[in-house]
């Protein structure tokens, strides 16, 4: 039995790092590559675990299911695949199971050797799925990862992209253009570049880590609004605010006012799947009131058919939330205008509030808004830039340093000093 790859699947192929992160565009064959990868590996060890992991379940078969049936003999197989499962056993008792990533919890508590990531960058929450569900998963036989993907601008695929270039913890990068697979035709990749917008060209067929079209916050500048951490002074008011999730992301700011209303965000909580319980014990000691998602008024009804809001339970656990402004359009438009006047400013330690402003963009669809064409932010990564939102829209007023209380002293003050320093320089000089 024979398998070719052309060149730049077999460089990837041959590489001995345990951790492959492939960025290539439409028809290079990545799929094909990793589906060799994980048969290769399957027929080498016994009774081992392989899975490739893409977007959906549906995603995954499509992908994946044909190309395995394809490359896998008949008289290498167990038994029959199993398609409603879409899992192939071997004889050597290793199996090849294709899962979808939009149900988490059926990615958890099973032992892998290896693992392919497909369309890494369209996996929503990607980063919670591979550090806290699948990279668990390959520690038990120090199993390897490989993630592929188009890009879809610089988001955590790009973070890993990036640490396989610098080559950190036993990961390795290859970036691949369409045309470095010798068998797509030239002029197809021609009339693609002719009917596509560059960028898109780009991103698409030649892998390029894209900026978002439209950042949201283009007046955002690291350089003048990410600061180091400083010891504030004390009066300044210490306010805080929620994006609220049972389940996803609960994202916090805290935040200390200025004297001339400058926003200094000081410290921020960006937990997963966390109760109004558990977040409350963090955050409650570090702000005196708290803006939050109006959203989360909503009351719904518990268990023993009392009607209960995300506020009500904060509420019991010792934060109390005041609804914030949530006219979307609003609030960003006044972010801009605080960021254009330097009045935020961000302790380098929020490395979630910055990377979500890097990459919050416009969305390429359109709502209808009364009849007109409004732009809308992409909804996704956007958490803490909800907070940052509700902070600058509570128009909060800045703090004010007490006046120093003035000390009158009276004439028989002024002779208990003389006094005392008459009897100093008795003692001093004699």
């Amino acid at each position: 039995m024979k398998i070719k790859l052309h060149k730049a699947q077999g460089d990837v192929f041959l590489s001995t790092s345990r951790f492959k992160v492939v960025a290539a565009g439409r028809r290079f064959g990545k799929t094909v590559m990793a589906c060799v990868i994980l048969f290769h590996q399957a027929l080498l060890n016994k009774n081992r675990i392989y899975w490739l992991v893409a977007p959906t379940y549906g995603q995954a078969k499509e992908l994946a299911w044909d190309i395995l049936l394809k490359m896998i003999p008949q008289e290498l197989m167990d038994k029959k695949p199993n398609e409603s499962e879409l899992k192939i056993t071997l004889k050597n008792g290793s199996t090849i199971h294709l899962k979808g990533a939009d149900n988490p919890d059926t990615l958890v508590g099973r032992g892998l050797s290896g693992l392919v990531i497909d369309e890494v960058a369209k996996i929503r929450n990607h980063k919670r799925v591979w550090e806290e569900i699948l990279r668990p998963a390959l520690s038990d036989y120090q199993g390897f990862c490989i993630f592929i993907s188009t890009p879809q601008g610089k988001n955590y695929f790009w973070e890993l992209f990036n640490k396989g270039m610098k080559k950190e913890d036993g990961f390795e990068s290859w970036q691949f253009k369409t045309e470095d697979n010798p068998f797509i035709q030239r002029s197809e990749i021609k009339a693609a570049q002719d009917t596509l917008s560059d960028r898109y060209f780009k991103q698409e067929y030649e892998a390029s880590f894209e900026d978002f079209t439209g950042v949201v916050w283009p007046e955002f500048d690291q350089r003048v609004h990410v600061i180091e951490p400083v010891e504030l002074p004390s009066y300044f008011k210490k306010i805080g605010a929620i994006d609220f999730a049972i389940i996803g992301t609960t994202a916090c700011l805290f935040c200390s006012v200025g004297e001339n209303e400058e926003l200094y965000i000081t410290g921020e909580y960006y937990e997963q799947n966390k109760r109004a319980s558990e977040v409350s014990d963090v955050i409650r000691s570090r702000a005196s009131f708290w803006w939050g998602d109006p959203a989360g008024k909503r009351k719904t009804e518990n268990r023993n058919g009392v009607m209960f809001s995300l506020y009500d339970e904060y509420a019991d656990n010792g934060v109390v939330i005041i609804p914030a402004q949530n006219d979307v359009n609003a609030g960003i438009n006044r972010v801009a205008e605080y960021f254009k006047a330097g009045k935020i400013k961000i302790f380098k330690t929020c490395k979630n509030l910055i990377a979500e402003i890097e990459r919050y963009h416009w969305s390429e669809e359109r709502e209808t808004n009364s009849g007109v064409l409004e732009p809308k932010p992409f909804k996704s990564f956007d958490h803490a830039c909800d907070c940052l939102r509700y902070l600058v829209m509570s128009r909060d007023k800045p703090s004010v340093r007490e006046p120093k209380k003035l000390v009158r002293f009276s004439d028989s003050d002024f002779e208990r000093m003389e006094e005392q320093q008459s009897l100093h320089d008795e003692i001093i000089y004699g």
